[in-house]
């Protein structure tokens, strides 16, 4: 690996501890303050680790394994440095570079014509350009899924081989689970519901031994990186794992057709927790829609969208589509009957956010004289509450006759129709909302809906509805391209029907860059049955977390009946699978 001219980077400290995962045991975290150059880093830590094991040649992965749970457990290494997020790819852009001028570029895959992701109006880093993470022997990443439940891919390019840890994407409500009910005391979770531990997760910093999930019937799958070969992870499949040595590698973020219903999930749950989204879901869901059908519409494409792939993968696209622009449709017919008025949205390249959840509003957003900034139309409680009546506005896109009339369109599909009322039936209170409606002997999908132009909206003044200052910069922890309200803002950035999420590792041919895939079966026959330790184990920092916390204890808070032998941290495996 050629190492780039005046790279220099800062790491972060991790702590190596037990933790109890209560109110009392948190930890610091914290930079380290020192910069390093990449040869810098490679000396200091081959240097630790020569020290620790007298040899500098890579030892056995089952060893490692021992050796990092028995560490966390019972060594005496007080910390490890991780440089994370690094601004930057290694990849060469160079064209006689066979992997640098392949699809298999980080620099370039997000970008491909099939991720959703060139739909974005900016880049983000880490998600749509990639980021380097150096590491020395045993930094880690935290259980965690990715930002939006989104696709990852992760490229080794040199040292000392990682252990990664994989749960199936439709095993994560049982993850959460034993989470919530064996890993975290009830004392720090926001509450009782699912979303409890997910809240804390979020903040990638939760690392305790597979066992565990193991003891309680969950899937775990190991993989061991080496240097030249990807690691991919799929929708909602956590993921952990640590490094054997020093060593580099590169991830970025992607997404498929088949993301758009776990994009969903994800929209609803960060909506839940008040989160500021890292996409616009419903943007990119409404670009996709338009551009799929634009380009079916032309003879040159149709020949190529008749595979049993390409349809089934559209499908993913179309239902959540449809589903959105229904419950738009009747929310404002609703809304209309309670005397709102609807107008078109300003002619601006902006992002809205619900003042009230966070939910992006590309399609339409709520405005009246009891809030300053916009609501979505998923408040039902909070719309009917209000007392403007004829002051209240609804605002929606130009293009709303033309996404309403491209639903409809795929509604005439097979099986579109059927899906929709499916997830709706089993959806949150916005689709109970919708079915309620929807039974209104007056009302019936895509009638006519009078929009009023340009808005003369009695006491809502034109400064209130278009008066947000454009220039305002977006909150760090949010990296939406542009803001449109609301001026408040967090400071914290079910079952899934979709197929194929498993987590797997491929390496990369010298001939050639079509991958030979290893597969880990994320759907075993039976269940496992080992007995594992219930100790809650915790080592900080993820993949590309940037939390500032970690809830950890020292050693000598930890009584020797809550300790356990170094067997009850390892597991046995048969092939790819925990046992």
């Amino acid at each position: 690996m050629k190492e780039q001219g005046g790279l220099k980077f800062t790491t972060r400290v991790q702590p190596l501890r037990l933790a109890e995962w209560s109110t009392d045991d948190k930890f610091a975290f914290f930079m380290s303050g020192r910069k390093y150059t990449f040869r810098d880093f490679e000396k200091i830590a081959n240097k630790g680790f020569v020290r620790r094991y007298s040899s500098a040649a890579c030892l056995p992965a089952r060893y490692m394994e021992e050796e990092f749970w028995h560490e966390i457990a019972f060594g005496k290494m007080e910390s490890v440095e991780y440089a994370c997020d690094i601004d930057g790819s290694a990849f060469s852009s160079s064209p006689n570079d066979q992997l640098g001028r392949s699809k298999w570029n980080l620099k370039k895959l997000s970008r491909l014509s099939k991720s959703i992701l060139r739909l974005l109006r900016a880049a983000i880093p880490g998600v749509t350009d990639p980021m380097l993470y150096i590491g020395m022997l045993f930094s880690m990443f935290a259980w965690h899924v990715e930002d939006h439940y989104l696709y990852s891919i992760n490229y080794h390019h040199c040292g000392a081989s990682k252990t990664w840890y994989g749960i199936p994407g439709k095993a994560a409500p049982d993850f959460e689970k034993v989470v919530r009910e064996h890993v975290y005391d009830h004392e720090i979770l926001s509450g009782e519901g699912e979303t409890a531990a997910f809240d804390i997760l979020l903040g990638k910093t939760t690392m305790f031994p597979p066992n565990i999930l193991l003891h309680h019937h969950v899937p775990v799958y190991r993989a061991i990186q080496k240097p030249g070969e990807f690691v991919i992870t799929f929708p909602r499949a956590y993921h952990s794992g640590f490094s054997h040595g020093f060593n580099c590698g590169e991830a970025v973020n992607f997404a498929v057709g088949e993301w758009f219903p776990l994009g969903a999930i994800a929209s609803q749950r960060y909506a839940l927790l008040k989160r500021i989204p890292l996409l616009p879901y419903e943007e990119l869901l409404c670009k996709e829609a338009a551009l799929i059908d634009h380009e079916f519409s032309t003879s040159s494409y149709k020949d190529l969208t008749t595979s049993t792939g390409d349809t089934h993968i559209q499908h993913w696209m179309k239902v959540p589509f449809v589903q959105l622009m229904r419950l738009q449709h009747c929310v404002r017919w609703s809304l209309m009957k309670m005397g709102a008025r609807t107008h078109y949205k300003a002619d601006i390249d902006a992002t809205v956010l619900c003042s009230i959840c966070k939910r992006d509003c590309y399609v339409a957003h709520v405005m009246c004289n009891c809030r300053v900034d916009a609501i979505c139309l998923c408040h039902e409680e909070e719309i009917r509450k209000c007392p403007c009546s004829h002051d209240r506005a609804v605002f929606v896109r130009k293009d709303i006759i033309e996404l309403e009339t491209l639903s409809k369109k795929f509604e005439e599909e097979n099986g579109i129709v059927d899906a929709v009322r499916k997830q709706m039936s089993r959806g949150s209170s916005s689709h109970s909302y919708f079915n309620r409606i929807n039974h209104n002997a007056e009302y019936f999908p895509y009638c006519k809906i009078h929009i009023h132009a340009p808005p003369e909206v009695h006491s809502i003044s034109e400064t209130r509805v278009f008066g947000y200052d454009l220039n305002k910069p977006y909150p760090d922890a949010s990296t939406i391209t542009f803001c449109f309200g609301p001026h408040e803002y967090s400071t914290q950035s079910d079952e899934c029907t979709s197929t194929n999420r498993r987590i797997f590792s491929s390496s990369c041919p010298e001939n050639g860059f079509t991958p030979q895939t290893t597969i880990i079966n994320a759907y075993p026959s039976s269940a496992p049955d080992q007995t594992c330790s219930s100790e809650k184990l915790a080592a900080e920092d993820a993949d590309d977390s940037d939390c500032e916390i970690f809830r950890v204890k020292r050693r000598s808070g930890i009584t020797p009946e809550r300790r356990h032998t170094e067997d009850s941290t390892i597991t046995t495996f048969t092939g790819n699978q925990l046992r």
